[in-house]
């Protein structure tokens, strides 16, 4: 008899994590900060919609058979692309989590220390040393601690949000942006983008698409809620970094336990993704893989990159994304009996570079760019496909002979 499907509350911690983690607050407040301390209730809703888009037609592919194909990305990528670009998206893969572990755990480091009175490194330690132990004890453990971390997260933030009210309501009906939309809206695209990609990470296993929507409305909910409560300490401190003025030495007690603990579950869903990418290069133990992405990440938090590497971050998030558009389309094809084919590089690598060049270049669209390029090319080929396809018929009935 074989194991039983999984359900969203074997994954909750991963999804709930990144949706409260402290870069949702940034959210609000760097978009109440084009709008004068406001958040529009129409971006807001937009943001929710193209978050849920993502992670549901990415997350698809992780539940069972015949409703998704039962892997993680790390088993897909060898399914979908050629080995070239496979090893290129896995090796890309593995040094974007090494990068996340060491920002999370910088940044939730920072936050004990001043909690504490310690020296940064000594807050990283003793932050990101229990973290890594968590997942070398054992890999089916981690999702209740990291539940229990972010209900704890969550907790303390709405007592910082008390402490530290705006002097008026954030959300309005208003929308004053002009040509802005598209660039508020793709704040939220941009922040869930990584994680949408390797979203089969977290649903594979479950046995329903409620599964997949409860975990979906986990991440979009809690995240739309922080932005909200971002906006709002944003109007209240007077700052759009929000995380740095909960995080400093002068931060209030609540909120620098907020930072830490808002950061295990992240760090978490970073070291299961990267060591499973890093499985994928050789016969490397369970405990290997995980110390591979760790102790880089520790070193680079040890180092408090958090207050360098965000640029670099932004970049490797800027390649992956495009990734989804011709993955689902693929995806569709096989669930309607299709043979399997690879995905062609052209559907989604030009898409990355767009994306990626738009980051070095400042603007706010460059995620959405790429995502919708990568549309573009992925319906340019499907199209080719099908009139290929309705060619060879026409040939083989002898119509038009």
């Amino acid at each position: 008899m074989g194991t039983p499907p999984r359900t969203w509350r074997d994954s909750a911690g991963a999804w709930l994590g990144l949706g409260a983690a402290p870069g949702a607050l940034v959210l609000g407040a760097q978009i109440g900060g084009r709008h004068d301390g406001h958040l529009p209730v129409q971006v807001l809703a937009a943001g929710g919609m193209v978050m849920a888009l993502l992670l549901a037609v990415q997350g698809r592919l992780g539940l069972r058979a015949p409703l998704g194909e039962d892997a993680t990305l790390s088993e897909l990528t060898p399914r979908y692309l050629p080995r070239t670009a496979d090893h290129g998206v896995t090796a890309l893969l593995a040094m974007a989590m090494i990068g996340w572990f060491g920002f999370n755990v910088g940044l939730g480091g920072g936050a004990v220390a001043a909690l504490l009175g310690l020296p940064d490194p000594l807050g990283v330690l003793l932050l990101g040393v229990p973290v890594t132990s968590i997942l070398l004890v054992g890999a089916g453990r981690w999702n209740a601690v990291a539940v229990t971390a972010t209900i704890s997260a969550i907790a303390l933030i709405a007592i910082v949000a008390v402490r530290l009210p705006p002097p008026e309501p954030v959300l309005t009906t208003g929308y004053e942006g002009g040509g802005r939309f598209a660039a508020d809206v793709a704040v939220y695209l941009g922040y869930v983008a990584v994680f949408a990609v390797r979203a089969p990470d977290f649903t594979v296993g479950l046995g329903r698409r409620r599964d997949l929507a409860w975990c979906v409305v986990l991440l979009v909910g809690a995240a739309l809620a922080a932005s909200v409560v971002g906006a709002g300490l944003a109007a209240a401190s007077g700052s759009t970094d929000v995380v740095a003025v909960l995080a400093g030495p002068d931060g209030l007690p609540a909120a620098n336990l907020f930072v830490a603990a808002s950061v295990v579950a992240p760090t978490l869903t970073t070291m299961h993704s990267g060591a499973l990418a890093v499985r994928r290069f050789g016969r490397v133990s369970h405990r290997c893989a995980i110390l591979a992405i760790a102790l880089p990440g520790l070193a680079l938090a040890l180092l408090r990159v958090d207050r360098l590497m965000v640029a670099w971050l932004s970049l490797l998030a800027a390649v992956l994304p495009a990734l989804i558009v011709p993955f689902a389309a693929e995806a569709a094809r096989r669930r309607r009996g299709r043979a399997p084919r690879q995905v062609p590089t052209w559907t989604w690598a030009p898409a990355s570079a767009l994306a990626l060049g738009l980051t070095v270049a400042a603007s706010p669209v460059a995620a959405v760019a790429g995502v919708g390029a990568a549309a573009a090319a992925t319906a340019a080929h499907m199209f080719s496909v099908w009139r290929a396809g309705s060619a060879g018929r026409r040939r083989d009935t002898g119509i038009g002979s």
